[in-house]
């Protein structure tokens, strides 16, 4: 097709509005550009993440319910209302409304002993795979084992899936079912880098097990082979911030986690993180 909107039709061509009567059917590349993708690609500020995820926790004040400085609630963005509600426990993080470290948007800061967990919910299954991702700044590791997410089983974390340090065990690993296995998790090396926000990524699709952590000091995907289903804990939400338990906590600051219960195209993980890359202004 050429780019003639008409397909070469050179007589008058008044489809847009020409009063004068002299319009021709050749349009320019831009126009023709506009009515080819009928507004399918939108400016990439303009996009969000691929799709609906599952659980989407995004630290805007629209979703936030403070209580004396303390975030009480943290409301699912997206259309499946996995809420983070209130536990009644005191160990709830502050809120910045404006983080330089998140390109001057909110955040909730979780100090030693924070934590907060979304509603279990048959959503957050995920036999077949998964992708998530979290926007956080680490401020440092208290503990051990400092988790910075999970959807695992009590702490002794043999069923699902988790993001934590392990600060004598070769650093950040993220796992699916098995926190102690080397055939089921990624060991992505030592940090030291406390000032910079990152986004954190686990990709698993029952072929293999991706983590990457993308920003100043990011970890390229690191891979392993693993095909089993994973199993997914009963009466467990999507827990932040601690690995059930508050001797296994993080000192973090988190700005968006995006949970899929299902694995992403490679497309669809591109879209998002340029999605997350834009917003938090991480490279």
């Amino acid at each position: 097709m050429s780019i003639r909107g008409n397909g070469g039709f050179t007589n008058v061509d008044k489809r847009f509005g020409s009063t004068s009567g002299d319009t021709k059917g050749s349009i320019s590349r831009e126009q023709h550009f506009l009515e080819r993708i009928d507004g399918r690609f939108k400016p990439i500020g303009e996009r969000l993440p691929s799709g609906s995820p599952t659980a989407w926790y995004d630290a805007d004040s629209s979703y936030i319910t403070l209580d004396t400085g303390k975030v009480t609630a943290w409301n699912d963005r997206g259309v499946n209302g996995i809420n983070i509600g209130d536990s009644g426990s005191d160990d709830r993080p502050t809120y910045d409304s404006s983080d330089s470290d998140f390109n001057n948007l909110p955040s909730l800061d979780f100090l030693n002993d924070d934590f907060m967990e979304s509603d279990d919910s048959s959503l957050l299954d995920c036999p077949d795979g998964f992708t998530v991702y979290v926007v956080a700044k680490i401020n440092s590791f208290p503990s051990t084992f400092s988790f910075l997410l999970g959807r695992t089983k009590g702490n002794d974390w043999l069923e699902g899936w988790g993001m934590f340090y392990h600060t004598s065990g070769g650093g950040w690993r993220f796992y699916v079912n098995n926190w102690n296995s080397a055939s089921t998790r990624v060991t992505m090396g030592t940090w030291n880098d406390f000032t910079s926000t990152h986004i954190f990524k686990l990709h698993y699709d029952k072929t293999t097990i991706t983590g990457e952590i993308i920003g100043p000091s990011g970890v390229s995907p690191e891979t392993l082979s693993y095909s089993t289903s994973v199993v997914d804990p009963t009466s467990q939400g999507i827990r932040i911030g601690d690995g059930n338990s508050s001797p296994y906590d993080v000192n973090a600051n988190f700005g968006e986690v995006l949970f899929y219960n299902q694995p992403l195209s490679s497309d669809e993980q591109i879209e998002t993180e340029d999605y997350l890359k834009l917003k938090y202004n991480i490279s």
